[in-house]
């Protein structure tokens, strides 16, 4: 029975060291010298095919939840979006000028207007991301989810692997497009994310068109404008 503890011990220890898998290398033999304990010991065969097989069925499941807790994680998000809303949408942050988006229930609520830009005292998280899109009506009632889409989903000529349940070409989905930074006429600088509330065909004609820079600089010109006033 010593043995077979001991073999358990190396295995289970070797088994978490390994869900990061740089130490695969070095945890690997370890494992498999405290399978051979196992083997070796004088326990029953069922408890020695369980110690053997477990380890292997539960490694990836194993991997995908140390990764999931050991990985930084945005406050959660919340987008209500108006329901005939199509293009682009650009958030704007660390802006000391803009508002303050308000938590509910532990979620950031964002209320897009019209125009589609939001300028943000917020500053811009990192991490896993935990979002929910939604139509609204004009009273800011949810009237449908937006499932989110990706660039890959759909079929292209460029395409590597065809995807063989690509969704319908006309299926209005939101799709995130990226960050970055930007500037104004000014030469004032800004960081931006922006996403897009669209069909795929849709987007793939207008991918090239983006908000208009004479809204942007006028909307930060306004509201920097604004805080120096204050300021004052």
């Amino acid at each position: 029975m010593r043995i077979y503890k001991t073999g358990l011990i190396l295995t289970i220890l070797s088994w978490l060291s390994c869900l990061t898998p740089y130490w695969i290398i070095f945890a690997g033999p370890i494992f498999i010298v405290g399978l051979l304990f196992v083997w070796f010991s004088k326990t029953k065969l069922k408890t020695k095919l369980l110690t053997t097989i477990l380890p292997l069925i539960l490694w990836y499941p194993g991997f995908l939840a140390f990764i999931f807790l050991g990985s930084k994680h945005m406050t959660a998000e919340t987008f209500l979006i108006p329901e005939n809303f199509r293009g682009q949408i650009t958030l704007i942050y660390n802006e000391p000028c803009g508002q303050a988006i308000p938590k509910v229930h532990d979620r950031l609520i964002y209320k897009i207007p019209d125009n589609g830009v939001m300028i943000l005292k917020n500053e811009f998280e990192t991490g896993i991301i935990d979002q929910e899109y939604y139509f609204v009506d004009d009273n800011a009632n949810k009237i449908g989810k937006i499932p989110k889409l990706i660039q890959q989903d759909f079929n292209e000529d460029y395409s590597l692997e065809k995807n063989k349940n690509e969704p319908p070409r006309n299926k209005v989905g939101l799709f995130l497009l990226g960050t970055g930074g930007g500037s104004t006429s000014k030469n004032e600088n800004y960081s931006f994310h922006i996403m897009a509330v669209n069909s795929w065909d849709s987007l793939r004609v207008q991918q090239n068109e983006v908000v208009s820079d004479n809204l942007i600089d006028s909307l930060l010109f306004k509201c920097r404008q604004k805080k120096i006033k204050n300021y004052r």
